[in-house]
């Protein structure tokens, strides 16, 4: 028999914690924490749940790739929404759905301060779980709530939260879902012990973790690699370009430049020197894109041969093309706008029965 147990913490310090026990969703144990009764647990794996209105959670289209690049990634997508939080903030993140992953994001000392609360209790939890979490997520569109303490948490395919009910009817309105029953609030919490939605014991809370190895170094610097070229990394150029920015920021920039970039310690300016290995790139990006579309205009139009193909510091290519006919390059321009590019024409040059122009081509979108 595989044995499942919740230990639920509350808002409330001075309600004590209350304990279920269940076995493929069928509950063995429900009832208030004893002290010094984990001595006598059985084996089972022991997930802390911890109170949801302390942690935000998100669904995020985040890159592909390892939980660890996962999290700096959803860490610069919220970077906004955290901007007014003093202390540091942990990130954890669940597995991949329809492309998209969920995201927990809670206080590092608040996290600090379940895990002692657990110590003294006299366990060690296997994972940690926010309640609006360890509720499972409905199959349809419907809303699940369960009281804890006070507070309601509400679970749907699309959110989760733990707030208090009056607020939620407000802000739900005919959507807010009544509090379940004693009875289907266990069953609700057995099912979700099965099987968590997201465990916020990863990264430095994560068994393992040496925070001073040469490997953990190793894996941030890879970590870098990847999302130098990232498009979440844009959002630094916004840092490094305001130059009315004050010294604290700039000193931010070069920080998080050399947290992305480790090649570029130790080297004056490195969150300039970022922002142009990003422009390159992006040039790059923009070159391949406008030239494949040319080629393939080109090609479609059949009466027309490119001769020369330049690509220029502004972003435009500047190419010579010979045609036989005026019509052919009102057909080409034409044909150009569905493409998606602006042609001007330069210059043209006919010379007998061959017509040569130079024209400057551009993304349109």
């Amino acid at each position: 028999m595989t044995l499942s147990r919740l230990v639920i913490l509350f808002a409330d310090p001075e309600r004590p914690p209350e304990v279920l026990e269940s076995s493929q969703g069928e509950i063995m144990r429900y009832d208030v924490f004893v002290e010094g009764e984990p001595a006598g647990w059985a084996p089972a794996r022991t997930t802390l749940v911890v109170p949801g209105a302390e942690v935000l959670a998100r669904w995020l289209t985040l890159p592909t790739g390892s939980d660890t690049q996962a999290r700096s990634a959803a860490g610069f997508m919220l970077e906004e929404a955290l901007a007014g939080q003093g202390a540091r903030q942990h990130i954890a993140v669940g597995p991949r759905e329809d492309g998209e992953r969920l995201v927990a994001v809670v206080d590092e000392a608040r996290l600090h301060g379940w895990l002692d609360r657990a110590r003294v209790l006299g366990f060690k939890p296997d994972g940690v779980t926010p309640d609006h979490l360890i509720l499972p997520a409905p199959e349809d569109d419907s809303l699940i709530g369960v009281r804890f303490g006070q507070l309601l948490a509400v679970r749907g395919r699309d959110i989760a939260a733990s707030v208090e009910p009056d607020l939620l009817s407000a802000v739900l309105g005919d959507r807010a879902p009544p509090p379940a029953n004693p009875l289907d609030a266990a069953a609700l919490l057995a099912r979700g012990a099965e099987d968590p939605a997201i465990n916020l014991l990863q990264g430095q809370f994560g068994e393992g973790r040496d925070r001073g190895t040469e490997g953990g170094w190793r894996r941030a610097a890879i970590l870098a690699g990847v999302l130098i070229l990232s498009p979440l990394v844009i959002a630094l150029a916004g840092i490094a370009r305001n130059t009315g920015a004050t010294l604290s920021l700039e000193d931010k920039a070069d920080r998080r430049a050399v947290a992305l970039a480790p090649a570029l310690r130790g080297q004056a300016d490195p969150a300039d020197k970022l922002l142009a290995q990003i422009e390159a790139r992006r040039s790059a990006d923009q070159f391949l894109d406008v030239s494949a579309r040319t080629f393939r205009l080109i090609q479609a139009s059949g009466a027309v041969r490119m001769e020369t193909l330049v690509y220029s510091a502004d972003g435009s290519l500047r190419t010579s093309i010979a045609y036989a006919n005026y019509s052919d390059l009102d057909s080409l321009k034409a044909a150009a706008k569905g493409a998606g590019l602006e042609v001007a024409e330069d210059s043209t040059v006919t010379e007998g029965g061959r017509i040569t122009s130079d024209l400057i081509i551009r993304s349109a979108r």
